[in-house]
């Protein structure tokens, strides 16, 4: 390799941190002058973010995520969903409600203030929402549905937290990265030694990617419909150890067992003392695993809108029958 070719990885991992160290400056000078406001913090995050998710999903900030049960999300501050394939964005003046089966990623921005209690129920309103598997759209082997097409069962949307919290030393950060892990995919807060950054903390990041894509695609452990460690060789070249060795030397950054199942985890994809292009890397190798977008259940949210209707009218109807008795 040319010195050329060392020199622009070498500034592609300065760049990075460079990012990360402005936007800590950044924030700091916002919260000196006039107080750093919630709106000006996701707008930081939203940049971030927009210059590394790819260019097919959209984003917006201050959404609710709703389902086809008529289950609603508490507010989420960034909300990364498909809108090529699944447009179906409600609004009510302002605001908006985004199906769940379009949404690939929710981000909750915080400052320094970190409720533990509020952050966890905010996590569970997102897994509670549910896909519905009912959708139909014409694939290359003609018409499907979720129910025929075992790779669109369901989907949830990765969680981030994005925090503007300083931690003085590593130890310090245990209590937010432990307490809150099992509820946020990643985490992201500042941590002060030497210098202040942003870090990144992946509770699971040591799982397996057919881990995460069990996970992520809502299907059970043990089910293997998801089954994507498993590399497509032929079986004959799983009996040829010739073959293995060579494809072992020729990709070494795939990490095999015995079985020949894939086994590398998020955390082969942590670029040392880098955090942000760590969370380059982990994060874009997620999406590539999710079923975003689902085929959309279009029958079933007009059968939930039908259903309020009905509803609601049938509520005015009582009242006009109560007001008839009255008289």
């Amino acid at each position: 390799m040319t010195n050329n070719k060392k020199n622009v990885f070498w500034s592609i991992h300065n760049n990075y941190n460079y990012l990360n160290k402005m936007m800590v400056e950044e924030m700091d000078i916002a919260s000196e002058h006039s107080g750093i406001t919630g709106n000006f913090r996701e707008e930081m995050w939203m940049k971030l973010f927009r210059s590394i998710i790819p260019q097919k999903y959209s984003m917006a900030q201050g959404v609710m995520i709703i389902d086809s049960d008529g289950n609603v999300s508490n507010e989420v501050d960034i909300a990364v969903f498909d809108e090529q394939y699944t447009p179906y964005v409600f609004q009510y003046n302002t605001l908006k409600f985004i199906p769940i089966e379009a949404v690939a990623l929710v981000i909750e921005c915080k400052s320094s203030d970190l409720p533990t209690k509020s952050l966890t129920a905010w996590s569970k309103s997102i897994n509670d929402l549910t896909t519905k598997s009912s959708g139909i759209a014409r694939m290359v082997t003609g018409y499907v549905s979720g129910l025929t097409n075992q790779t669109q069962k369901g989907t949830r949307p990765i969680k981030i937290l994005a925090s503007n919290k300083v931690y003085m030393s590593e130890s310090g950060s245990d209590n937010l990265e432990y307490g809150l892990g099992e509820h946020f995919d990643f985490i992201i807060h500042k941590q002060q030694d030497e210098e202040t950054i942003f870090k990144l903390f992946v509770k699971n990041g040591n799982k397996s990617l057919a881990w995460w894509a069990r996970k992520l695609n809502g299907v059970k452990d043990g089910d293997e419909n998801l089954k994507i460690e498993h590399l497509s060789l032929r079986e004959s070249d799983l009996l040829d150890k010739q073959k293995m060795d060579g494809f072992s030397k020729e990709y070494p950054e795939l990490k095999l067992n015995e079985r020949l199942y894939l086994t590398n985890t998020l955390q082969d994809l942590h670029i040392k003392d880098n955090p942000f292009l760590s969370l380059n890397l982990q994060l874009n190798q997620l999406l590539m695993l999710i079923n975003n977008p689902m085929l959309f259940p279009h029958f079933a949210y007009a059968k939930r809108f039908n259903e309020i209707i009905e509803r609601e009218q049938e509520k005015v109807r009582e009242k006009e029958r109560q007001e008839v008795d009255c008289k």
